[in-house]
């Protein structure tokens, strides 16, 4: 899947998921009221002569829950069936044509269903509405079972000619240090008191997202008497029509960037705490992640173990070549508590237990937190995090 769904799934998709016979029934009345009708203006392949604008429910589709079709369809995937996952991307696109995230994954499926026509087809309409990381679709396994086909490699060819005259027509791509001030958003208990002091949880949202959607899993805490807060991650993105952010960045021509990048995320990191801690009584600090986030969590919050309580990591990976066994070693005092899906695609459930173990071996206090689903933060984890620390 695409680096949105594959890092940050739809997590933050907070809707109610629609039964697949709702849906199905809904996306084919609604467009029924436009594709299906005749007369004269048709434009961009859809015939408007026979729209009656002044009917109430003609733009009743309007009021279609993509996010909760988006939903369906990333859950149908994580579950490995791609043939539901492809018709709610399907469902989903007709009402927005311009997602190229989800025209990708729509692609992926196919690959995932050995379809080489539809999978080259539906690649190169995602790269049309703005999807042209060409490294990511030479590396996704999910197109394995139709690479080597005529079709779909003569399709790859013809995309990563046409990214390279794109990037070649914009000139030199370089990257310059600077600084800047970044979003937050923050959640206050009820009847937040400012002369009470209160634990304080930092929220790594995961490759592709941003604040106003992390600080959406305020609402899957069961009593939340804390600060919640979910900063920017500080390098944007874009996925078709949609910007997300990414922990670190890379540059090919420049192979020590990225490294320098991580370390310059993890001083952001602890600054955004500190700058917490001098806006509000801060007792106890835990930092909290999800992805690629969870991995940020892991290298921040054990590299610099004295400034946190506990570190709670949802579907990510521990970086042993980021971390080596003795800085491991100086932060087993740290509590961890690992939240890992048996079902996950993105982040397999096995690195979870890798992450588990090799804390374990060196010290380290850890509760682990399995349950079946993919790469997602459910209610029932969070809450389990919640009541974790209040142990």
């Amino acid at each position: 899947m695409v680096k949105i769904f594959r890092f940050l799934a739809v997590l933050f998709a907070l809707s109610l998921l629609l039964a697949p016979t709702v849906v199905g029934q809904e996306a084919q009345t609604e467009l029924g009221g436009v594709g299906g009708v005749g007369g004269v203006g048709g434009v961009g392949g859809v015939e408007v002569g026979a729209i009656d604008i002044l009917d109430p429910s003609v733009g009743d589709f309007l009021d279609i829950d993509l996010t909760a079709l988006e939903k369906a369809a990333n859950d149908a995937y994580q579950a490995g069936d791609y043939e539901t996952a492809a018709k709610y991307y399907l469902a989903s696109l007709r009402y927005d044509i311009a997602d190229g995230g989800s025209i990708y994954n729509l692609a992926c499926c196919y690959g995932l269903l050995g379809n080489a026509d539809l999978a080259a087809k539906y690649l190169k309409r995602a790269v049309k509405a703005g999807f042209t990381d060409i490294e990511h679709i030479n590396w996704d396994p999910d197109f394995n079972p139709v690479r080597g086909t005529e079709v779909f490699d003569n399709a790859v060819a013809d995309i990563a000619a046409m990214v390279e005259e794109q990037q070649a027509g914009l000139g030199d791509l370089i990257f310059t240090r600077g600084t800047g001030f970044f979003e937050c958003r923050v959640h206050l208990p009820e009847n937040y008191d400012p002369g009470k002091s209160y634990t304080l949880i930092v929220g790594l949202h995961g490759l592709g997202s941003n604040p106003d959607r992390f600080i959406g899993l305020w609402d899957r805490f069961e009593s939340p008497d804390f600060i919640y807060a979910s900063p920017q991650a500080p390098y944007p993105f874009s996925v078709g029509n949609e910007i997300g952010y990414s922990w670190a960045t890379s540059d090919e021509n420049d192979p020590e960037l990225q490294g320098e990048s991580v370390s310059m995320t993890e001083d952001y990191v602890i600054g955004v705490v500190e700058s917490l801690r001098s806006r509000y009584r801060i007792d106890k600090v835990y930092l909290l992640g999800f992805s690629q986030g969870c991995a940020f969590t892991y290298l921040t919050g054990i590299t610099n173990h004295e400034l946190f309580d506990g570190l709670i990591c949802f579907a990510g990976w521990l970086d042993t070549d980021q971390l080596s066994g003795e800085t491991l070693d100086r932060a087993k005092d740290l509590r961890v508590f690992i939240a890992q899906g048996t079902e996950d695609r993105m982040v397999e459930y096995a690195t979870g237990v890798q992450a588990r173990d090799t804390l374990i071996q060196h010290g380290y206090d850890v509760t682990f937190y399995e349950f079946v689903g993919g790469h997602a933060v459910p209610a029932e984890a969070l809450q389990a995090a919640e009541k974790w620390m209040e142990e």
